[in-house]
């Protein structure tokens, strides 16, 4: 049985797909920082993390921990089915995952982070408008909609679980 939704964020857009999740599916959601108050090793989960240069963030860490179901993987990017493969293959994942759009929040980006961010989108295409706008400007595109693949995998699942008890 799932026991939470656990969540790793920088710039909180993934916090609130945790938050939209755990209404949706009457799963509590929690941080990393927060997971061991609540817990317990192997308990399975829903992680939801942030990407970094490709890489699903804390990932390794929280797969030695705890019982993965699925993984939500929150970036910047419009959502593509060539870049979600290519995460897919760069994070290893042989559980089923799924990208889910953010944003960029400037104001909780710090240091290194800001400037690298802030570089790429001066490596964006000219017509590539939306992406180069929310490299400009920031913005966010978390949205319920784009949680629709998720659940409906996590309803599934819990159905399935159900009908072999």
């Amino acid at each position: 049985m799932i026991k939470a939704i656990v969540y790793n964020t920088n710039t909180e857009h993934t916090k609130e797909y945790a938050q939209l999740l755990s209404e949706e599916l009457k799963i509590p959601a929690y941080s990393l920082e927060e997971t061991n108050h609540y817990l317990k090793k192997d308990d399975e989960i829903i992680y939801l993390s942030w990407i970094c240069a490709g890489i699903v963030t804390k990932l390794t860490r929280v797969k030695k921990k705890y019982k993965i179901k699925c993984i939500g993987m929150v970036g910047a990017y419009p959502k593509n089915d060539q870049y979600v493969k290519e995460l897919q293959k760069a994070n290893q994942l042989t559980i089923p995952s799924f990208y889910l759009q953010g944003g960029l929040n400037y104001s909780k980006l710090k240091g290194m982070k800001k400037m690298i961010v802030k570089l790429v989108g001066k490596t964006i295409p000219k017509e590539n408008t939306e992406l180069r706008r929310l490299f400009q400007n920031g913005g966010n595109y978390v949205s319920k909609e784009s949680l629709k693949e998720l659940i409906k995998f996590i309803k599934n699942y819990k159905e399935e679980r159900k009908d072999n008890e």
